[in-house]
């Protein structure tokens, strides 16, 4: 009988988030090396498309569908997953670490009698026993952890470590609906209050322009806004600048904000902290741009240029202009 893994599969809204493709596209080697099976569960109400979609990547999908789903709580998904990982007994139950994830997976676990390993970056099996990558020190020191000997194992994913899976057409769906009752439950769902939107998504950008405190003050934010639109990217920052508020929440990148994979990603006026750089190290080209030739984020970027910020930048937009001028 094969090894199983149980995909916890995460959506938001009409989409199936983009970390639930990291972890099956992770799941894949895995499940080579070690004959392991995939399967998944997708929990909520009305969800058949992304049941559906869902469906092709996996060996198995598994679609719990009640009304009482329909958004996340903590103690009703826990109370409808536990029967299913009985009955499917698999080695390794894995999602992202995400809110729900941090909030969920520990509980699983607790509840499995298994180990907890969380925020891992990489892993894989030794001889029957887990082995995760983490992260110490904001990134500074990678720790490779071996688990004690278990029937099974609970792990969370960090976002944006693997390329998402692409889609693979569709196969059936198991649907179940679950016998939640009341049960006692302490939480209940009283509404989601979404932040607005400002109308950007930098987790979609193909060209990123970060700015941090070295450009000094907010007035000079303006002459990297031109920048990003000459070269047709959008801006975000590290956390200070967010703090500052020299911009808004939805722009921050990092540890404490979004992880971004663009083809180009311009740092300007960056250090480099590790709090930072763990959220654009899956940027395919970085470019850093510092006057301090020490400054760390040059120990990640492709290509660095040292100097006065406000110097290069103006230099650059003239370039920029006068080829686009050219090709009119």
């Amino acid at each position: 009988m094969a090894v199983k893994t149980l995909v916890i599969a995460e959506h938001r809204g009409e989409e199936i988030r983009d970390v639930t493709w990291e972890i099956l596209s992770g799941l894949d080697k895995l499940a080579g090396a070690h004959g392991m099976e995939v399967h998944a569960v997708i929990l909520g109400y009305g969800h058949e498309r992304l049941a559906q979609e869902l469906s092709g990547a996996v060996a198995k999908l598994y679609y719990m569908e009640s009304e009482e789903l329909k958004f996340y709580t903590c103690e009703r998904y826990l109370s409808a997953l536990m029967p299913l990982i009985k009955e499917v007994n698999p080695k390794l139950v894995i999602m992202g670490h995400t809110a729900m994830g941090m909030d969920l997976a520990p509980r699983l676990a607790a509840a499995m009698d298994s180990p907890y390993m969380p925020d891992c970056i990489d892993f894989g099996f030794d001889a029957g026993c887990l082995i995760v990558t983490r992260e110490l020190f904001g990134g500074k020191l990678r720790s490779e952890v071996k688990a004690v000997e278990a029937q099974s194992y609970v792990l969370t994913l960090r976002s944006g470590v693997f390329a998402p899976k692409a889609r693979e057409g569709e196969k059936q769906v198991e649907r179940i609906v679950p016998q939640l009752g009341e049960e006692g439950f302490l939480t209940q769902f009283l509404g989601l209050t979404e932040p607005p939107k400002e109308g950007v998504d930098i987790t979609k950008a193909d060209i990123i322009i970060g700015v941090g405190r070295g450009i000094g003050d907010k007035d000079k934010l303006q002459l990297v806004e031109e920048f990003a639109e000459v070269t047709g990217g959008v801006l975000a920052a590290t956390r200070p600048v967010i703090d500052k508020g020299w911009l808004p929440k939805e722009r921050q990148v990092g540890q404490s904000g979004k992880i971004v994979k663009p083809k180009l990603y311009v740092a300007c006026g960056i250090s480099g902290a590790s709090q930072h750089t763990i959220g654009i190290k899956k940027s395919e080209t970085i470019v850093a741009i510092n006057i301090d030739p020490h400054a760390p984020i040059f120990n990640i970027a492709h290509y660095g240029v040292v100097g006065d910020l406000f110097e290069i930048l103006p230099a650059i937009i003239s370039k920029i202009k006068s080829i686009k001028s050219l090709n009119k």
